[in-house]
């Protein structure tokens, strides 16, 4: 999952293994530190892989070496970018990932990648939704013990709702923006 990040920032340009981890950091969801003892096996691997190599920082006395993707490591992003994104815990992270490396993609692949994601978001909305209405419909019912569990659930869903419409409207906005057809689905979930 890492490699996809590190490859796809290294498109931009070179960095050292500690940028690359503050990258990491703060694109990951939700947000967590990245010690270097993960970051520089995974730099590591690929270099071995041929993904990456070392090349000596330019105005560095002490011997700094940044990462440099390689034209192998840019065929190994693209097959990452266009590999589909699986529904579990790690698939926000991918996305954001997949974000930031599509840079240098073609606009079909980069449409490819929104509109998965957008799909993925609205089946996560229409499922908040749904839920919603089902603790809404319990609420009226519930003896009083209970009124304020489901209170809560509301409410949390109430943000998941508000989360999944912010970012399909992110979604269509870049959609637009690359000045694709497909932008409709999702704008008027909740009107």
């Amino acid at each position: 999952m890492y490699e996809l990040l590190i490859l796809g920032t290294l498109e931009s340009r070179n960095m050292s293994g500690y940028k690359l981890g503050q990258v990491l950091e703060t694109t990951l969801v939700p947000r967590r530190k990245i010690s270097n003892g993960v970051m520089y096996p995974i730099l590591n691997k690929l270099a071995t892989a041929g993904d990456i190599v070392f090349v000596p920082a330019k105005e560095d006395a002490r011997g700094k070496r940044l990462a440099q993707i390689t034209a192998q490591g840019r065929e190994h992003l693209h097959q990452m970018l266009v590999t589909p994104v699986a529904i579990d815990a790690k698939r926000e992270s991918l996305y954001h990932f997949k974000f930031k490396g599509m840079a240098s993609e073609t606009l079909a692949v980069q449409l490819q990648i929104l509109n998965e994601y957008k799909a993925a978001v609205l089946t996560d909305l229409e499922i908040y939704q749904r839920v919603y209405l089902h603790l809404q419909e319990n609420l009226a019912k519930a003896p009083t013990s209970r009124i304020n569990a489901l209170k809560w659930g509301i409410r949390s869903l109430e943000l998941q709702i508000a989360g999944s419409e912010t970012k399909v409207k992110w979604a269509n906005q870049q959609l637009a923006d690359l000045g694709s057809a497909d932008v409709n689905g999702g704008d008027h979930q909740n009107d």
